[in-house]
């Protein structure tokens, strides 16, 4: 495949990905993309939203759809699940009655994953200028970010705070081993320590006051807040467009919050940023792609910008590795490039992931190192040209791993329509 097929090859891929009905659980219509069709059948959050960030390449009109579709399973009170299977069916996977309150039709759960809701609405408007959909769909998008002020910030600092490693979306990342007290990197254990917490989760009923005051597993992840924070400026930029100043002020305020609080409650001495866990904060020191992401940030100082970038980033040590950037850097013992199975050596411990890429690559050029972004989106561009459109890659050899077809591998496109 050269650079030419790309384009035709995404919108190949997604539109064989792509699922719609009518939803017997609203009865409205729904239109989404699988993540991938042998391995993940149903809708996920984030996945939803970078489909729909790479639709407004190939069709506006399915990008819309796809945010509408996710907006449809929103609960009154705000909360969007972070999977969705809109097909009834006699029985679900394990897991969805696990992270579901119904032991009947646990069609939605009770998780969330990164808020990337409001920066996908960002982009599809930004590309579309339909002030329509805007207007349509930002009451609930709005909704949803109160929610997680509201119901995942129990100290009040302005970070908020996941319960469950599948909430940030990089579901077995060893900076979780320290969270559960596991030594040693060894990745089967983590994930019977994610199965151990959905089976607590699930006899609270996911009462997020108990789970919070029993402290089991609650962290404070810089990529999930960065991502936080960076969608809540991205939330009030569309308030203000609509002419909703006030609330469009207040959504600004939370989102600098946000970013002093990661710039100085996670830093640690050595330039790089890590999770805090637990109610007293501790500090889960683990060199992964999280300890970079405040790369993206609007307010990060200068000299902390070029430490993380010039010490870190381009350390081939850590993570200027031939296909970057790893999920995990190279010096940690967890460090793995390669993947047998989930069980067997983990997910998210090593590998290059298209999606990371994407982030770091808007962080970099907003704060103008567009060399080192290039560089990362034309070593994206061979990893998908080589190896086609997978869950992730090799980081020394490109060799592609994972689930096949892989939609948000099709982020490629992005990085490459938004060269500086």
């Amino acid at each position: 495949m050269e650079e030419s097929e790309l384009r035709e090859a995404a919108r190949r891929l997604l539109t064989a990905n792509l699922r719609q009905g009518i939803s017997p659980w609203t009865g409205q219509p729904y239109s989404f993309a699988w993540p991938s069709t042998q391995t993940y059948p149903f809708q996920w959050f984030w996945d939803s939203c970078f489909h729909a960030i790479v639709w407004t390449h190939l069709d506006m009109e399915q990008a819309k759809e796809e945010l509408r579709t996710l907006l449809r399973a929103q609960r009154p009170d705000g909360h969007i699940p972070h999977r969705i299977a809109w097909e009834r069916t006699a029985t679900y996977p394990y897991r969805f009655y696990l992270h579901s309150r119904s032991a009947r039709n646990p069609w939605r759960s009770e998780l969330v994953q990164p808020a990337v809701l409001a920066i996908a609405v960002e982009e599809v408007h930004a590309r579309s200028g339909d002030d329509a959909f805007l207007a349509e769909v930002l009451p609930g998008v709005a909704k949803f970010y109160r929610w997680l002020a509201e119901q995942r910030d129990p100290d009040g600092d302005g970070l908020i705070s996941i319960i469950h490693p599948y909430e940030s979306g990089i579901d077995h990342k060893p900076a979780y081993d320290v969270v559960y007290g596991l030594k040693g990197g060894w990745p089967t254990a983590a994930v019977l320590a994610c199965r151990s917490l959905d089976l607590v989760n699930r006899a609270r009923n996911y009462n997020l006051g108990l789970i919070f005051r029993v402290d089991r597993f609650s962290v404070e992840d810089v990529l999930v807040n960065c991502i936080y924070a960076q969608g809540l400026a991205a939330l009030a930029r569309l308030l203000r467009r609509r002419g909703d100043t006030d609330e469009a002020d207040a959504f600004a305020r939370r989102a600098e919050r946000v970013e002093q609080a990661i710039l100085t409650k996670c830093r640690a001495g050595d330039g790089l940023f890590y999770d805090l866990y637990s109610r007293q904060e501790k500090m889960a020191r683990v060199k992964t792609m999280t300890s970079l992401f405040p790369l993206i940030l609007d307010s990060i100082d200068r000299p902390t910008l070029e430490r993380l970038v010039r010490d870190h980033l381009l350390n081939p040590g850590e993570f200027w590795l031939p296909y970057p950037v790893p999920t995990v850097a190279r010096d940690e013992p967890a460090f793995n490039a390669g993947f047998r199975s989930p069980l067997a050596s983990g997910l998210w411990r090593g590998p290059t992931w298209v999606c990371i890429n994407w982030f770091l690559v808007r962080g970099l050029r907003k704060h103008g190192f567009t060399a080192e972004a290039a560089h990362i989106v034309e070593r994206t561009k061979e990893l998908v040209l080589r190896g086609g459109f997978r869950e992730f890659y090799n980081p020394f050899t490109g060799k592609p791993l994972g689930a096949r077809g892989f939609s948000w591998s099709t982020l490629v496109l992005d990085m490459l329509d938004n060269q500086a």
